[in-house]
């Protein structure tokens, strides 16, 4: 069940990003830390039902600025961090409901696997996230081929 949780991952983000963000990204090797240096930003989603966790993407402001441009289809140098903080939050909330409609049919489930959260966003520098929850952590790496991201996601059954 692992190795599909972490296929999940990887297919929901590069679908995610492929129609919502117009860019094209690839999974890269996961080194076992999340490692963004400078000032960065986490975008969460929580989610309960049947399974409860949360789904996380984690990157740099930069990064997270070309996301919101990409999406607004707007000049970076224009954007506000509200905009900023919005196209991210929308992205980590499309994941989330994008791996909860592949876990449903993975399952063959016929009720909801889980309600999802609104999305928070966390910036700063030097910081690290924790959740609060007892469950195995899934995490993928990806590449635009300049900048580098992470998607993480925590989950167990209730």
């Amino acid at each position: 069940m692992e190795k599909h949780f972490s296929e999940l991952i990887v297919n929901t983000t590069t679908t995610v990003f492929k129609s919502m963000v117009f860019m094209d990204v690839k999974e890269i090797e996961f080194e076992g830390k999340i490692d963004i240096p400078g000032k960065h930003v986490t975008a969460m989603v929580g989610f309960a039902g049947v399974y409860m966790g949360l789904t996380a993407i984690h990157c740099s402001i930069e990064f997270a600025r070309k996301i919101g441009a990409s999406m607004l289809q707007m000049d970076s140098s224009k954007l506000t961090n509200e905009d900023v903080r919005d196209a991210l939050s929308e992205i980590s909330n499309m994941i989330a409901g994008h791996f909860k409609a592949e876990l449903a049919k993975m399952l063959d489930a016929e009720q909801q696997v889980f309600e999802q959260s609104v999305p928070s966003v966390i910036s700063g520098e030097d910081y690290e996230t924790h959740a609060i929850i007892d469950a195995p952590h899934y995490y993928a790496a990806f590449s635009t081929g300049k900048d580098i991201f992470y998607v993480e996601l925590a989950m167990k059954k209730v």
